[in-house]
């Protein structure tokens, strides 16, 4: 595939410059010829639903009158979208919320009835700590809260530790109270982090749609994407095709994708095709090669 010839980019000439719009999906940076981009729009309300079942398909928008199909991006090549991501972690600062409040109240009950504690103790064994500690994330904004439930985690757990090994030398007088008072001022800063982490979240969760154009003017489709990149210029000497050379190998790549820009100390921009991801017989990346 040739690069188109437009503006002049580090290391390049006028002559072997391609712009590339780019955007994300998860940690996935995807790229399309600047010239097939229309118009942006984030009325993603407006898309309307019709009784039509193919992979990816939304419904309908109207661009200027005309009746146009949406695809979702990502389920068209058969990744998770990162709205999809965002759902679930949602999901999972929810769950270690519940987790860390059954874990006090299972630990309360071990300590005032001798009972056998059968959660892990050790803020190390806890499976919380080494997500808190692996998260990692484009939002930084988002990574400072998350590593800052650590601290406040490792304490509640040595909390713990300290009252179970209380009770063992002196009984459970004055011992639970005291864990309770302490654990719940804890768990309440967990909450608090958790009620941040969830905002910073839910902040990011705008979706918008990428018209797409064969000639400029008309509409062809309607893209559905989380977060816009920027537009790139790359030099042709820096585009690897999925038609010719080890990549064409892999059936499934070059079933969606026209080839890869790879630079140095960048992400790869994964360059597709506006054809093949319109036609069904080339998006099913999951079936065998």
């Amino acid at each position: 595939m040739e690069a188109s010839r437009s503006g002049k980019g580090k290391g390049g000439n006028l002559r072997d410059q391609r712009q590339v719009f780019t955007f994300f999906v998860e940690d996935m940076m995807f790229g399309l010829n600047v010239d097939n981009v229309l118009m942006l729009d984030q009325n993603v309300d407006k898309i309307q639903r019709v009784p039509v079942e193919d992979r990816g398909f939304c419904g309908v928008i109207k661009f200027q009158g005309i009746v146009v199909p949406v695809l979702d991006f990502a389920h068209r090549v058969g990744v998770r979208s990162g709205f999809d991501a965002k759902k679930q972690l949602l999901q999972q600062i929810s769950q270690r919320e519940s987790d860390h409040l059954d874990w006090v109240r299972q630990l309360s009950q071990s300590l005032s009835n001798d009972e056998p504690f059968l959660l892990d103790i050790a803020a190390s064994d806890c499976d919380a700590a080494l997500w808190f500690r692996q998260f990692d994330s484009r939002d930084e904004t988002l990574n400072e809260i998350i590593h800052a439930f650590i601290q406040p985690h490792n304490e509640l757990h040595e909390v713990g530790e300290q009252a179970m090994n209380q009770v063992r030398r002196k009984g459970s007088d004055n011992v639970v109270t005291d864990f309770k008072l302490k654990a719940n001022q804890l768990l309440l800063k967990l909450k608090n982090l958790g009620k941040r982490a969830k905002e910073q979240v839910e902040s990011d969760m705008r979706q918008v749609l990428l018209f797409i154009t064969d000639d400029g003017k008309t509409p062809r489709y309607a893209l559905l994407i989380d977060e816009i990149n920027d537009v790139l210029s790359y030099d042709s000497s820096e585009f690897q095709s999925t038609s010719t050379g080890a990549l064409a190998q892999i059936k499934k790549i070059r079933d969606i994708l026209a080839g890869i820009y790879s630079r140095e100390e960048q992400r790869d921009c994964l360059f597709f095709d506006i054809n093949k991801l319109a036609d069904e017989e080339h998006t099913q990346v999951q079936n065998s090669a």
